[in-house]
């Protein structure tokens, strides 16, 4: 029989303990890392969070709803590429839709978002206000209601006063899926 050191024969013995404790087996695998004892404490620790994730590249599928501005109408699709500037975890993001304009938002861990108005010229004359509702990240993507509202339509010989397009985007991840807690 060969005779054994202390330390080793209590670390073999500690092996032996943590294998057959499948209960405890997260305490175990944190404990061979650190050779220090099965369980390694209080067993009151819990695993960390999942982080939610959503940064990344999207293919954006905006349909018309409602259109009074002349532009178009209800029923129409116009898609565009879009990316999203996240740290997993955080609260805020920003939206970046087709590199044109970027929309800061606060996201909520169970995926649901909120984008500020946003001001912006159409076609670089005409004052227009976009609001957004209903935002919704899912691990494949993201969908969202918003509604464009000008201070006069484009089109000549249209009416004067405001119009409005309504459009919901319904936003496909490129990539890896986003992660909602």
């Amino acid at each position: 029989m060969v005779r054994q050191s202390g330390w080793i024969s209590g670390a073999l013995l500690w092996l032996a303990a943590c294998t057959a404790a499948t209960t405890e087996l997260i305490g175990c695998a944190a404990a061979t890392i650190e050779l220090i004892g099965c369980g390694g404490g209080s067993g009151t620790s819990r695993p960390s969070e999942t982080a939610i994730q959503v940064g990344g590249s999207y293919d954006i599928r905006k349909s018309v709803v409602e259109e009074t501005c002349g532009l178009s109408r209800p029923g129409d699709v116009f898609n565009n590429p879009g990316t999203v500037q996240h740290s997993p975890g955080a609260t805020e993001f920003v939206l970046s839709d087709h590199g044109s304009r970027d929309l800061p938002g606060t996201l909520r861990r169970d995926g649901g978002f909120d984008l500020r108005p946003m001001s912006s010229l159409v076609m670089g004359t005409i004052p227009a206000t976009d609001t957004f509702e209903g935002g919704r990240f899912t691990a494949a993507g993201f969908v969202l209601r918003v509604t464009t509202v000008l201070q006069r339509s484009p089109v000549t010989g249209a009416a004067d006063g405001p119009c409005r397009v309504v459009t919901t985007w319904d936003a496909t991840k490129q990539g890896a899926p986003n992660v909602i807690p």
